[in-house]
């Protein structure tokens, strides 16, 4: 199944605190997360839940003048029920490249590598931005401004502003890598990671409305050019002017452009309110991953020392 651009160009989450030439004294209050990997640090983890009779319990100590016996049990329950969720396998891991970056600098072994979805996205965004121009009437411009604050940090894609220059809307754009990739997301809820990222930036701007906008425009030459090699070397023909290889590159750039379709069913959008209740949570969960990061160093650094 094909992926979306956009998703891989997501996996390019860094952090803006890194000092691997001294890295044995890293300061992991300082670790900022981009808003395009909220979503991984937000993804649900196995929480403390109270059994039935527990909570049962808890209820009924609420109501009473407690023992000091009573008290023990109603404050270890009480902790138990507000105990923040632990992070997921997936925040985990994604840590853990953080770890490995700020620390030392280096990346997952290919992290670095462009994909033909990270050329599509790359290389197209100008073209998904003018198709978003055309309509919906509108002339935006390319955000290049960087934004961060003390926890979080990102480059929207369109920042949307009043006379005044306040922000008032974000704009993401999603360039779908074809047209079952586009396809996929109608009739879907948002992609929970997009969400997140959206909530990150208006939360860095001030916004007060995000959307997200998939949209499906050709592919650039390069991924279209380095597609026709790839299938002349599988089939091998004398000529170029084979008749199979000739059906074969006819049947690529076929599914390869999409100028022969309406322009309005080539966008699929979606509105996302501001949620300040999602932007404070987001917030915690920073500082409960700055926090595992300084137990995994303590953990990594010490494992050897008698």
């Amino acid at each position: 199944m094909s992926k979306d651009s956009e998703s891989l160009k997501a996996n390019n989450c860094k952090t803006t605190y890194y000092n691997y030439e001294n890295y044995r004294t890293m300061n992991w209050n300082e670790t900022k997360i981009r808003c395009s990997c909220l979503g991984k640090i937000m993804t649900p983890g196995k929480g403390t839940v109270l059994t039935e009779k527990q909570s049962e319990e808890l209820e009924r100590l609420a109501g009473l003048p407690r023992t000091e016996k009573q008290e023990s049990t109603y404050q270890r329950l009480l902790e138990k029920k507000n105990a923040p969720p632990e992070l997921s396998d997936t925040a985990k891991s994604y840590l853990r490249e953080v770890y490995l970056f700020n620390k030392y600098g280096k990346e997952t072994a290919g992290g670095s590598e462009r994909s033909k979805y990270t050329i599509k996205g790359v290389s197209v965004e100008g073209d998904s931005i003018k198709l978003l121009m055309r309509l919906d009437g509108q002339r935006y411009l390319k955000n290049e401004d960087f934004f961060s604050n003390d926890f979080i940090m990102g480059t929207p894609d369109i920042v949307v502003r009043d006379e005044a220059g306040n922000a008032t809307k974000i704009i993401d754009i999603k360039s779908s890598w074809d047209g079952a990739s586009l396809l996929a997301n109608l009739g879907q809820p948002l992609n929970s990671n997009y969400f997140y990222q959206v909530q990150g930036y208006m939360a860095l701007t001030g916004a007060t409305e995000a959307e997200i906008a998939y949209c499906l425009v050709s592919m650039p030459d390069e991924i279209i050019n380095s597609e026709k090699k790839r299938i002349y070397y599988l089939m091998n023909p004398a000529t170029e002017d084979n008749a199979d290889y000739k059906k074969a590159i006819e049947r690529l750039e076929n599914n390869m452009t999409f100028g022969d379709i309406p322009e309005t069913e080539r966008i699929i959008k979606f509105k996302v309110p501001r949620d300040e209740q999602v932007i404070e949570n987001m917030y915690q969960k920073v500082q409960q991953c700055r926090q595992w990061l300084a137990e995994f160093e303590e953990m990594h650094t010490k494992i050897n020392v008698i």
